[in-house]
């Protein structure tokens, strides 16, 4: 996939090293316009559905409901590298992804530190290109920067010795940390019907859980039928798959609650 971009009759075409094709512009002006007319085309869809995202600048994950854009999964064979599935990231002036699970690295494997634990860093460029950012070896190792254009996916926490990545700490090998953006629904405006937690008020329990992420700020809890408010009553919880009140609500009571999935 490439990045959108302005039509431009003098650009020779996207920089991506994925992108292969012929001249661009061509000796016809007719054509030159024929593909401008295109492209704005795609920016304008693009700008549409950046607008039904929210329109801010940060980037949206896209992928077909009942799966799990772009996550990084770990892999029995090779075992130090990693699975990232397909999906989109759509971000304010680009579209770039994957079509299918891809392998990463694509050749060779992460390198486990020799002095202290590291932490390397993957993402993909908003031209499409991977990268897999090594971090610095420390007691207390922190993740590496990256460029503006990339769009951070994973951290590879990598022990010394580490023959492994697992998709959780086992205090033993490497494991991955989710880093990937929100995620924008298939669905995007739909809401779960009401829905009651898997927990049951009782007089001390605060924390209550939904059956799925979702979208920060599309979250409507009811208590007895009463809606609460936001920051009064409860909070989202971070990993946004929950949320708090701040007063435990009584045994007895019944709490619902309803989102947009995300």
């Amino acid at each position: 996939m490439t990045r959108v971009g302005s039509y431009n009759a003098g650009f020779e075409g996207p920089t991506s090293s994925l992108f292969v094709y012929g001249e661009s512009p061509v000796t016809s002006a007719k054509l030159n316009r024929w593909n401008g007319n295109i492209e704005a085309g795609f920016r304008l869809l693009h700008r549409l559905v950046r607008i039904l995202a929210g329109g801010d600048s940060a980037p949206y994950l896209v992928g077909n409901e009942g799966t799990d854009p772009l996550k990084v999964s770990a892999q029995a064979t090779p075992s130090l590298t990693v699975k990232v599935a397909s999906g989109i990231a759509l971000g304010p002036t680009y579209a770039m992804g994957l079509s299918s699970d891809e392998t990463v690295p694509a050749a060779g494997a992460f390198v486990a530190p020799s002095g202290n634990p590291r932490i390397d860093s993957i993402g993909i460029r908003e031209t499409g290109e991977w990268v897999i950012a090594a971090g610095t070896e420390s007691a207390t190792p922190s993740a590496p920067l990256l460029d503006p254009d990339v769009v951070r996916l994973a951290d590879v926490y990598l022990r010394v010795g580490a023959t492994s990545i697992k998709n959780s700490d086992d205090g033993v090998n490497g494991y991955l940390i989710d880093r990937r953006p929100r995620r924008l629904s298939a669905l995007a405006h739909r809401h779960v019907a009401p829905a009651s937690p898997p927990e049951t008020p009782n007089g001390s329990a605060t924390n209550f859980s939904t059956s799925e992420r979702f979208v920060a700020g599309t979250l409507r809890v009811y208590v007895n039928g009463l809606a609460q408010l936001p920051s009064t009553h409860y909070t989202e919880d971070s990993d946004r798959e929950g949320y708090t009140f701040l007063t435990a609500p009584p045994s007895g009571f019944v709490i619902h609650h309803e989102y947009q999935p995300g």
